[in-house]
């Protein structure tokens, strides 16, 4: 089996979300021990913002892209062929400003692919084409979330959610570390995540 990790926070050291998915992963790593894990750092290694050029190049019919589309798409190309290889998705991000840090938008946007990972019908609607994924998706918010009075402005988790099942993926579980910064669950944060984590595993 292969698993692919996204990684998003630029807090290397310190960060919630690196720490509950490298917990989640290993966990997953006992579960199937011929698991091959593949890192997508975002943070060490952010993806370019899509400009109109390679937009262009993914609307151009392969046979007539010329060498410099083929380029400008390469990376696009790559990030769609090992998520189609992969089995598990691990996604490990910071809630920033109620919604997605850029880098793992610019995923998301480099991976949406009309041809490679949607389609449409012939009466114009759309279909996922990735198929046969299971995702496992550690949000880590300041505030909580998951209920009482900002649980309207998560405007993270509906994103995920419909974004993947824009591509055909819909077996979707979010682990969240809520309240890094409130007084009252900062210190607990962590460990409810962990032990959510236990509990799937059981």
């Amino acid at each position: 089996m292969k698993l692919l990790h996204i990684k998003v926070s630029p807090d290397l050291a310190g960060s919630a979300s690196r720490t509950a998915s490298s917990y989640l992963v290993d966990k997953l790593k006992l579960r199937h021990p011929a698991l091959v894990e593949t890192v997508i750092d975002l943070s060490r290694d952010p993806l370019p913002h899509l400009d109109a050029f390679t937009i262009g190049a993914f609307f151009t019919p392969a046979d007539s892209r010329t060498a410099e589309q083929c380029e400008a798409i390469a990376k696009s190309d790559h990030l769609v062929d090992q998520l189609l290889e992969t089995d598990l998705l691990v996604i490990a991000s910071p809630m920033w400003n109620l919604g997605l840090p850029s880098v793992l938008k610019a995923w998301f946007d480099h991976i949406t692919r009309a041809g490679r990972t949607f389609a449409f019908t012939a009466e114009g609607s759309k279909i996922g084409l990735v198929n046969n994924k299971q995702v496992y998706c550690v949000v880590a918010s300041g505030s909580v979330f998951a209920q009482g009075p900002f649980i309207q402005d998560d405007q993270f988790t509906p994103y995920i959610r419909t974004a993947l099942a824009y591509i055909g993926i819909d077996d979707v579980k979010f682990i969240r570390v809520d309240g890094t910064h409130d007084p009252v669950s900062r210190q607990t944060a962590l460990p409810h995540a962990l032990q959510c984590i236990d509990h799937l595993f059981n």
